[in-house]
């Protein structure tokens, strides 16, 4: 299996997906990193235009494959969606022209858990809804591929559609693979588990700003500096927990992009404090 993510700044995530893979990956792994950082100022790398080498070197410090996208068009494209989407189609047409089974995380997200991928195992693939009104489709933050058992592969595409964001025109894929029988993404938030498919694994989730200590996975309820982190993230709401947890052994910090625009320094902190929480839980 490879393990995939795109990068855009913070080259402390790479070190930390790194450790966090090696404790809790429990199958055979390759880690890949995509990187989509920018060789020039810009709102995702904090004005710093070495930020895409500062990626590279940090991969080459680690023994991490890393592959450059080509983003040089992205200087005249200012919507975080837009590029994200282009970047996602780099990484699809590079997964259709290498088989494998791909394990796809986001930037910014950690294994907490044991994880030896045994529930994706009879499937093509595992995804996690997304609902814009009547548009159903999936998310490219988490999402696993196992390229050579999929069909219609001709159909995969993370471009946006109209009201939707990255991955909107996955809809086509998602309604021919399940006949048209899909689940709706809020009401498998408050019923886990009752939806099934023989071809997809729905991926669970805590969503941000939804949930609290209460709802914390059993397997968790011991991880002290996890804890502690989670509930003095700056981002939370009405006690609502900004980062979420998906299939109870993957943590989003959520936003690590920089994409809500809310400065390279809080992230840069809060960084910090996430890697002595994960790390200090070993």
């Amino acid at each position: 299996m490879k393990v995939v993510t795109a990068v855009v700044n913070n080259p402390l995530f790479i070190e930390l997906q790194y450790f966090t893979l090696a404790r809790y990956m429990k199958c055979e792994y390759e880690f890949l990193v995509f990187n989509d950082a920018k060789d020039w100022p810009d709102f995702s790398n904090g004005g710093d235009p070495t930020m895409r080498a500062q990626i590279e070197a940090k991969c080459v410090e680690l023994g991490i494959k890393c592959i450059n996208i080509p983003n040089d068009s992205h200087k005249t494209v200012t919507s975080a969606a837009t590029r994200c989407a282009d970047a996602n189609n780099f990484i699809l047409n590079y997964q259709l022209a290498n088989h494998d089974k791909y394990l796809c995380i986001d930037s910014d997200m950690f294994l907490i858990a044991d994880f030896d991928g045994a529930q994706y195992a009879d499937k093509s693939a595992a995804i996690l809804l997304q609902s814009r009104g009547d548009t159903h489709y999936f998310w490219n933050g988490i999402y696993y591929f196992d390229v050579p058992k999929m069909t219609r592969t001709a159909l995969l595409n993370w471009s946006e559609l109209p009201n939707t964001d990255v991955g909107g025109s996955m809809t086509q894929w998602l309604q021919q693979t399940t006949g048209g029988k899909i689940p709706d993404a809020t009401a498998m938030r408050w019923n886990p588990g009752t939806y099934t498919s023989d071809d997809l694994y729905f991926i669970r989730h805590l969503w941000s700003l939804t949930w609290d200590a209460s709802e914390l996975p059993t397997q968790l309820q011991d991880r002290v500096y996890l804890r502690e982190f989670l509930a003095a993230d700056p981002r939370n709401q009405d006690g609502k927990y900004f980062a979420e947890i998906y299939d109870d052994c993957f943590l989003h910090y959520r936003a690590g992009g920089n994409w809500r625009g809310e400065g390279m320094d809080l992230h840069a902190n809060l960084t910090g404090r996430l890697m002595g929480a994960l790390l200090g839980d070993f």
